[in-house]
Parts: structure tokens; sequence; C-alpha cells
């Protein structure tokens, strides 16, 4: 068993994984620092407080180790890394909004780019890592996913292509609009890369599309499945920008814990061969066969709560894209895994979680 750093650790896919990996007996070691916004919003709806999952782990994993530290601080991650010496590094820290990314740039930049080079300059002066784990977002392509033809359907996008299984890991990063999350993440996505090959790091970046489950708490801007229920639940309008036709490909939590826990086995034992390459870089979604759109989500929340729910319609948001699918044949023909969890299930295990959990949303 291998000694584990997650970072963001105390984050929605950090928290996640640093469960599902001490369950298979994993050292874990968790860095947080607490940052995400757990603001009110509005008189009926809440946010659990900043220490939930902190104190989750302390009552049910109270093996997981955990630093209160932030990324940005390099004398404090280089201490970290004398004391606890990870031999894998799950980066999962940083700023995720887009909406914000934009109205603060700088804070974007400080936390994904200035933070995520201490945790990998750690790693490459680190006796004892071999292995770097990076997750990068699909806003890395920008605008360049909106290149291909569409045909405007009843609830969504539809390609024009008949075939079209998803975006491959070989689509543009170039001559296209990210905003500047997408560009920070994509600083981040070749500085990983770039590392692999001159410092011979075995290192891996993961390429996200849209990740929901249990234990989200959704914020105006990021987990928009999550968020948009909560708002559905309250009885406030849910809040649509565009025309709502826009389609993603989700993943739900569970799945994309089993990959990283099926990808660091594989690295290790299933083949060698392929595992000696210094930088690996995967599209890691639902895929064409996990796809939703904003309409159609409405849709599942209706059935799910037997009434007709309240929309409202917002300008475009700036560098949103119309469709964006995963095409994940490239992690399937490497290790073999692909989801499990389709969207009607996933959304009603997301669902049912809220409701029991209402308390930690509603006085």
């Amino acid at each position: 068993m291998s000694k584990i750093l997650i970072t963001g650790g105390l984050g929605f896919i950090g928290h996640h994984l640093a469960i599902k990996l001490s369950q298979k007996g994993h050292k874990i070691a968790v860095l947080d620092n607490l940052s995400r916004p757990y603001t009110t919003t509005g008189n009926s709806l809440k946010r659990p407080d900043k220490n939930y999952n902190w104190d989750y782990l302390d009552k049910y994993y109270p093996k997981i180790e955990k630093y209160l530290k932030d990324i940005r601080n390099r004398e404090e991650i280089v201490k970290i890394f004398q004391f606890f010496q990870p031999e894998i590094i799950i980066h999962a820290a940083g700023q995720t909004s887009a909406i914000d990314s934009i109205r603060n740039p700088r804070v974007d930049f400080e936390n994904n780019v200035d933070g995520l080079f201490n945790i990998l300059n750690s790693a490459k002066e680190s006796q004892n890592a071999t292995d770097f784990i990076y997750f990068s977002t699909n806003k890395v392509y920008g605008n360049n996913v909106g290149k291909i033809p569409l045909v405007e359907g009843k609830s969504r996008y539809i390609p024009e292509e008949k075939n079209f299984n998803g975006f491959t890991e070989t689509l543009s990063i170039d001559h296209s609009i990210h905003t500047p999350y997408g560009i920070s993440k994509l600083t981040g996505d070749l500085y990983v890369q770039e590392f692999g090959q001159i410092y011979n790091m075995k290192n891996t970046v993961f390429r996200l599309s849209c990740i929901y489950g249990d234990q989200q708490f959704g914020i105006h801007g990021q987990g928009f499945i999550s968020y948009m229920f909560l708002n559905a639940i309250s009885g406030k309008p849910i809040q649509i920008y565009g025309n709502g036709k826009q389609v993603r490909d989700i993943l739900y939590i569970d799945d994309l814990a089993n990959l990283i826990e099926k990808y660091l086995s594989s690295t290790s034992n299933l083949n060698p061969e392929l595992f000696n390459q210094k930088s690996r870089v995967y599209n890691i979604g639902g895929g064409i066969n996990n796809t939703i759109s904003l309409l159609e989500l409405v849709r599942e929340f209706e059935l799910i709560l037997g009434k007709k729910l309240k929309t409202e319609f917002s300008n475009w948001r700036l560098g949103d894209q119309k469709l964006y699918i995963s095409e994940i044949s490239k992690i399937y023909s490497d290790i073999g895994w692909k989801p499990n969890i389709n969207p009607e299930l996933g959304i009603k295990k997301l669902t049912k979680w809220v409701e029991v959990n209402r308390s930690l949303f509603f006085n």
C-alpha cells in the first residue's frame, strides 16, 4: 500500500478519494485551506459549515491525516512533503469557478498556477514520490468545442455528425476563448506534462468533465446539478443561462473514485510497458452514453419531486460550451475503466442524499 497526499482533500472530489483510497488500505493525508465559499444564499437556503468534511473524516475515518495549509505557501508545502513523504500525489486543490475567475483572475491564477507549481515542484524534489495525478478540466479546450456543427433539438443540441462519440485528447487548445479559469488550469495541465518529460516523473493529467454526487455542496458557478436541485426543493426558480439546451457528459463521483483506484493499481501491476510513459493525458467524463442537457435535468427533478418547477432564463455566460462530451475510449483501452452509474440513477442518488440531509441546507 502507498502513502498518498491529496490536495484539496476536504473538497468534493478530494474528500471522496480520501475515503475510497483509505478503505483500500492506503495511508492517506489530505491538505486543504478550507477556503471554499459556504455563503448563505437567500432566506431559505444555507451552506453547511466549512468544517463539515473535516469533522466527517474525524468521526468516521480518523486514520486519515489532515493538514490545514494553503498550497500557495511554498515553505509549508515543503515541510509537509518532508514530514509525510508521499509516494503518490493527487492534486485536486484549486479555484474551481469559471465565473469567479472572471471576477477575480488574480486569485484564480495564484491558486491554480502558483499553488500547482508549489505542489508539483515539491514532488519533483521529493525522494519518495513516484506518481503525480493532476485534475485538469475540459475548459482547457475553450470554445474550440463549439466548432463542430450542431442541430438545435427540442431539449438539447445534437451534433450533425451521426457517429460523433465525443471530443478526444487531440482537440486543439489554441485560438480559443477559455475564461481565466480555463487558462490557469491549462497552464497547470502543461506544467504537469512538461515536468514528466523533463524530470522523468510519472505524471498523469485527467481532464474532467462534470463530476457530481452525494456530499456535493453545489454553489452558483460550480456543482450545477447539486446547486440546481437545492434551488428546486427550496421553491426558488432554477436559474438557466442561455436556452438550457447545453449538453454535458456527467460522471458520478463513485465512478471517478473507482477510476483512480483502478488506475493506481494498473500503473503498478497491470501494464508496465504502457505506464513507462512519462506523461499521460486522458479525457474523463461520463462519455457519450451519459449525457444530459439543462432542460432535461430540470425534467428529471420534476419527475423525482412530482411537481412542475420554476425556471428563469438569463443571457449566455462567457465561454459557455453548447455541447461538451468526453471521448473516453483511451482510458478504457489502457486500463479497462468505464462508468457504471447512468444519469438517471446518479441524479436519484444525489437527490436522495440531499433529502436525507435537508438540515444541512435549510433552517
